[in-house]
């Protein structure tokens, strides 16, 4: 090989690894941005478990109270 063939080898070289340094960059942001949106994808989940279970109890004390008020409904006709 020629010298200007070593130092245009050497140079394709340098472009590589920095190239490859900038790609390392961008893929370690990307995995934190990742991490991110999974942590806040865990918390949406977990407060739409709550409201879920929220929810439910107040269904249930809905129910209740409709119950109630038909018992009460009907007491008061019998009286």
């Amino acid at each position: 090989m020629s010298k200007s063939q070593v130092e245009a080898l050497i140079k394709t070289v340098e472009t590589l690894v920095q190239e490859l340094e900038q790609t390392k960059a961008g893929c370690r942001q990307q995995a934190e941005l990742n991490r991110d949106v999974n942590q806040r994808c865990e918390r949406l989940e977990q407060g739409m478990e709550e409201m879920k279970k929220t929810m439910g109890e107040l269904l249930d004390t809905k129910l209740a109270f409709e119950a109630r008020e038909r018992q009460v409904r009907k007491l008061s006709k019998q009286l």
